[in-house]
């Protein structure tokens, strides 16, 4: 019986170690999706989601970044350097642009 009780014990840690890797496994699919659904200007990286406006990307008619933000973490497509989210379109344009 001890030896029974012991090989469901293993059973049970692998069945969750498998469902834990697959898991990753799809994420890490979802994120090459993603990579190649990223547009000229964007790269896939991982910003900010919350505090205040400006944690995640420089965004036209947004002053500079706050000094604080929060260290979550959002997977996504985000404008690279100095190029900036136009609300209008959703692209990533200088700063110069923005108003156009």
């Amino acid at each position: 019986m001890a030896w029974n009780s012991q090989m469901m014990l293993t059973l049970w840690i692998v069945t969750i170690v498998l469902i834990f890797s697959s898991s990753r496994c799809e994420r890490i699919l979802d994120l090459r999706k993603t990579k190649k659904s990223c547009k000229n200007g964007e790269v896939l990286g991982c910003v900010s989601g919350h505090g205040p406006p400006g944690c995640s990307e420089n965004e036209c008619g947004m002053g500079p970044r706050p000094k604080a933000c929060f260290f979550d973490c959002h997977y996504g497509c985000w404008c690279t350097g100095k190029l900036y989210r136009r609300k209008r379109d959703r692209k990533c344009v200088p700063k110069h642009e923005c108003l156009l």
